[in-house]
């Protein structure tokens, strides 16, 4: 069991860490490109090389195959997609709607939003942040899982927000094969595992 100190650094350090995870996934949503003036046809220009960038590092992060007809034809609309922009020194900043972008790239892939589910995910044995540490690396190494995000931490557990394209049964089936974690009462409606360093 944890001390009450040491529980709430780990909630501060869980946290702080979602923070840092949504602020680097926000980071694939931005671009920055170089332009000759500030005039419309090269900003015109720049938005469509600075989406043609964010849609490559968002699907490579996603591992969403893409349709070339479907990024083709957003790129002819590149505007539609920004949510803010600004000329810096090097060129061209954008930052794209994470939303609008991700609905793109959902539905060029023929995956459509619907098959993206949310799932829980109980783990109990965490008892350090090097514990937290390794489960998180490990939950992010799951390709199937499009994020994995805490909810909830107790002394006992940490309950997870799981994203995949492979659905609840399948992520439990690879976590099993894995073997990194010990599947603990099957029968549960919140899938749990133990993790034994």
């Amino acid at each position: 069991m944890l001390s009450k100190p040491t529980f709430l650094v780990v909630i501060w350090l869980l946290v702080f860490s979602a923070a840092q995870a949504e602020e680097s996934v926000l980071g694939l949503y931005e671009a920055e490109v170089p332009v000759e003036d500030q005039g419309a046809e090269q900003r015109q220009q720049a938005l469509r090389e600075a989406l043609e960038e964010v849609l490559n590092k968002v699907a490579e992060a996603q591992h969403t195959p893409v349709d070339p007809a479907r990024i083709d034809a957003a790129l002819e609309k590149a505007e539609r997609y920004v949510q803010q922009y600004r000329y810096t020194e090097e060129g061209l900043w954008v930052l794209f709607d994470r939303r609008a972008v991700d609905a793109m790239l959902e539905q060029g892939s023929g995956t459509g939003q619907a098959t993206l589910e949310a799932l829980q995910l109980r783990i109990t044995g965490i008892r350090s942040l090097p514990d937290y540490a390794q489960v998180i690396h490990y939950l992010g190494s799951l390709k199937m899982l499009s994020s994995a995000q805490p909810r909830l931490v107790t002394p006992e557990a940490v309950l997870f927000e799981l994203r995949s394209r492979n659905g609840k049964q399948g992520v439990i089936r690879a976590i099993v094969h894995d073997g990194f974690l010990a599947q603990r009462d099957r029968d549960a409606s919140i899938p749990t595992f133990h993790y034994s360093p």
